[in-house]
């Protein structure tokens, strides 16, 4: 299967278009559409409803786009790795996040580790947290930031982890929602709305761990998935539905959303959040198994 070719599909998934896939990757749309043409022979499906103006994705397109993506950041990762592994660097570090949450949380890490290891540097590639995980079982990541939500598939015996920063999730409403005139909600309140959460890749994941935590309270078709922060912030201040918010940035979340109130749930059953660090427990590098060892003895952790 021809890397090129995937890298086409997905730009042409995402604008829709042949002409502004072909502008992308400078070449002619009758090339892109010999490009799509050998993928769909090589598979066996139909991917896109072609017209004149646009091309739309078929459920089979729609159903490939994970497998797609999933095949080109393996393959752009291992380039990124074998090109690293050339300069023997020893201190050189691979580090994943998830979201802009995450990536801060790194950011906070990353002060205490680059004045006390001087001359480390870093790579760095934003996953979502499955795929992070991966990655990290692999060998292509040192260690990961992203989010633990305690649920029994969550847990890998292959990795270690360190909870950085422990809280809950914290129900996000409308100030114009009438729930907003409350500080505490309880599970029957939730039913009635949509929930929008945040994931910029065609990922389940958040979907799963909602419809686990909260298995009464919503069905698959209330879960809404947006490609930002900003989109999911939108609907839920003006009052589309709900959102969940981890408790560990709510000093953060009021900043961005002053439309929005945050209530805690009465009935604490399974909402545990915590921002972790995730690492390989028998990695070769002498380095992440020093910081891992400082870090557990490290007062950073859950301030």
């Amino acid at each position: 299967m021809e890397i090129n070719n995937l890298k086409t599909f997905l730009s042409v998934a995402k604008y829709g278009s042949f002409r502004k896939a072909a502008e992308e990757f400078f070449l002619s749309p009758r090339a892109v559409s010999k490009q799509m043409d050998q993928l769909e022979n090589e598979l066996g499906i139909v991917l896109f409803n072609r017209s004149k103006n646009n091309s739309e994705l078929t459920i089979e397109g729609k159903k490939f786009i994970i497998a797609a993506e999933d095949i080109v950041n393996t393959y752009n990762n291992e380039l990124n790795r074998i090109s690293n592994t050339k300069d023997q660097d020893k201190l050189l570090l691979h580090v994943g996040f998830s979201s802009a949450n995450q990536e801060i949380e790194l950011q906070h890490l990353l002060v205490i580790l680059l004045k006390k290891y001087s001359g480390i540097k870093l790579d760095f590639v934003q996953e979502s947290g499955r795929r992070l995980l991966k990655l990290i079982q692999t060998g292509a990541l040192d260690f990961v930031i992203s989010p633990f939500y305690d649920l029994p598939h969550n847990h890998d015996e292959n990795l270690g982890q360190i909870q950085l920063r422990t809280g809950e999730l914290l129900v996000g409403v409308s100030k114009l929602n009438s729930l907003s005139t409350q500080n505490v909600v309880n599970r029957k309140d939730l039913t009635n709305f949509n929930v929008y959460y945040y994931s910029p890749y065609e990922s389940s994941f958040m979907r799963d761990v909602f419809l686990e935590k909260f298995p009464n309270e919503f069905t698959k078709e209330r879960i809404k998935r947006c490609s930002s922060l900003e989109l999911r912030d939108a609907y839920v201040a003006t009052n589309h539905g709900i959102g969940f918010y981890p408790s560990p940035f709510l000093k953060l979340e009021k900043t961005r959303n002053p439309m929005i109130k945050f209530l805690s749930l009465s009935d604490t059953n399974n909402i545990f959040y915590s921002s972790s660090l995730f690492y390989k427990k028998n990695t070769h590098s002498k380095l992440v198994l020093k910081l891992i060892k400082d870090m557990q003895k490290s007062d950073y952790i859950n301030q």
